[in-house]
């Protein structure tokens, strides 16, 4: 008889459902098939104790994601020396709260993607989000601007960072009120100005104040947004900056009067972007 090949023992691992087959198959020498019986939801406690300990780090991060690990392991793993596996216990949706506070409280710059992933896993309390969004590295404070769960509460304060990528999450999050699209398309840094300006949900009464906006890349984000009206359109086709004036052209709600007028524009780029939106 052929001796059974890795990939074989793998598919037994992660589809076994008995504690015979499961007790052979944890004992294997290959890492992978360990890992393929740390994640099947049929293993039992008793087994997932032994993994938790197993020398290999994809294996413990397999124990992490499994949905069914008992407390005293949750416990094992947040203590783990290796961060991957605290950032799949992090993000497991069976974590108790307790652990997942506890995760949050490793503030070390190395270990932020085990708070990033505290971000996405919705069992995460407001307390723990409140004290992510003060959280010491930016990205961790961006992520949970752009997260779709985060309170209208927390993105008002991240509207406020000192970190421009934290305020452009803002702008991405698609929950942001209106509010907060007003008061972010002020902003003092241009790249915040043109994602308000980029934004689909931006109302024309804050894009009618971006048209006029000192900085040309705002400018041609007012010109590239499907919902800027002709008005606007048309100003934009007149602007002194050729990339702004690109932008109308390249717009699919730009009119075929004016695209008519850009294909006859200065700019070589300007001309073909109007000719090639005019053929369709």
């Amino acid at each position: 008889m052929a001796k059974e090949s890795v990939e074989e023992r793998e598919e037994r691992a992660l589809n076994a459902t008995t504690l015979e087959e499961l007790e052979i198959l944890v004992k294997d020498d290959e890492s992978s098939v360990r890992s393929y019986v740390a994640a099947n939801e049929n293993t039992p406690k008793s087994l997932l104790d032994k993994l938790v300990d197993d020398e290999d780090v994809d294996v413990r991060m397999a124990v992490a994601e499994n949905k069914n690990i008992p407390v005293s392991v949750m416990e094992k793993l947040a203590e783990d020396e290796d961060y991957n596996v605290r950032e799949n216990l992090a993000r497991n949706e069976n974590t108790t709260v307790s652990l997942l506070e506890k995760l949050g409280s490793d503030t070390e710059y190395v270990n932020y993607p085990v708070r990033q992933a505290l971000i996405s896993n919705n069992n995460s309390p407001l307390s723990l989000l409140e004290k992510l969004s003060k959280d010491v590295d930016s990205g961790v404070r961006s992520a949970l601007s752009r997260h779709s769960e985060t309170p209208l509460s927390l993105l008002e304060k991240l509207a406020e960072d000192e970190d421009d990528s934290v305020r452009v999450g803002v702008v991405d999050n698609k929950n942001i009120p209106v509010s907060l699209l007003e008061k972010l398309a002020k902003d003092v840094y241009e790249d915040v100005r043109a994602r308000v300006a980029e934004n689909d949900r931006t109302p024309v009464s804050l894009l009618e104040k971006l048209v006029d906006d000192e900085n040309s890349f705002v400018r041609y984000e007012v010109a590239s947004n499907l919902n800027s009206p002709v008005s606007l359109l048309e100003k934009l086709a007149g602007d002194d900056d050729e990339f702004v004036r690109n932008g109308v052209a390249q717009n699919k709600s730009t009119p075929s009067s004016q695209l008519k007028k850009l294909a006859t524009d200065e700019d070589d780029d300007v001309r073909t972007a109007a000719k090639e939106n005019l053929a369709g």
